[in-house]
């Protein structure tokens, strides 16, 4: 619990590690990830309300129409969105919340969440992160190389960010450090507005 919680957007290319920092640093300091929901069917290692919330396309829509969701968006051709309760839920309790998402959903936060904190991942350098896509194994052969094109689209973005936190392969617990650290000190920074979802 903290009296000044934080929204912090993590986002950086994929294979850079943003899950691996996210699960370190809720064991560390017991921050909310905030939970997106898909309608893609999960990977073997995904579960149900802990990595996304699977959703059908006809329940997805209707949380859609209802308002539910804070964001939504079309990602590699399934809808994908997070529901306003991952965030406001949280900030009502004064518990800080981390969300995981992309160079795409990095612009939209800065337009629709006001009071963001928002830090980029970012491997040593572009051949470690193309090392780690193909390592990782979780991806076929075309969304393989639709990633590594978009890469260069997500290295674009890291002069709009409030941080950027280098993930050194095998140095996890020094950017969990660096990350805790910044969250320790923006907690005390009294300029910075109270979060909240704009209108």
């Amino acid at each position: 619990m903290t009296a000044n919680p934080l929204v912090i957007v993590l986002h950086g290319p994929s294979g850079v590690g943003k899950d691996s920092v996210i699960e370190a640093l809720r064991a560390r300091t017991g921050i909310h990830r905030a939970t997106s929901s898909t309608t893609r069917a999960p990977r073997d290692n995904e579960r149900h309300g802990i990595d996304y919330y699977f959703l059908s396309k006809q329940e997805f829509l209707r949380k859609v129409e209802a308002g539910e969701f804070a964001e939504h968006a079309v990602v590699y051709g399934d809808l994908k969105g997070l529901e306003r309760s991952e965030i406001e839920g949280p900030l009502a309790r004064g518990e800080d919340v981390i969300i995981r998402t992309d160079v795409q959903g990095a612009r939209t936060w800065r337009e629709r969440l006001e009071g963001a904190l928002f830090i980029f991942l970012m491997a040593e350098d572009r051949e470690a992160l193309r090392a780690r896509l193909i390592e990782r194994g979780s991806e076929d052969g075309e969304s393989l190389a639709r990633r590594i094109a978009e890469l260069e689209e997500e290295l674009s973005d890291v002069e709009n960010n409030d941080y950027v936190v280098v993930n050194h392969h095998g140095r996890l617990d020094a950017s969990v450090d660096e990350i805790a650290a910044i969250i320790a000190r923006e907690r005390q920074e009294t300029g910075r507005p109270a979060p909240r979802l704009r209108d």
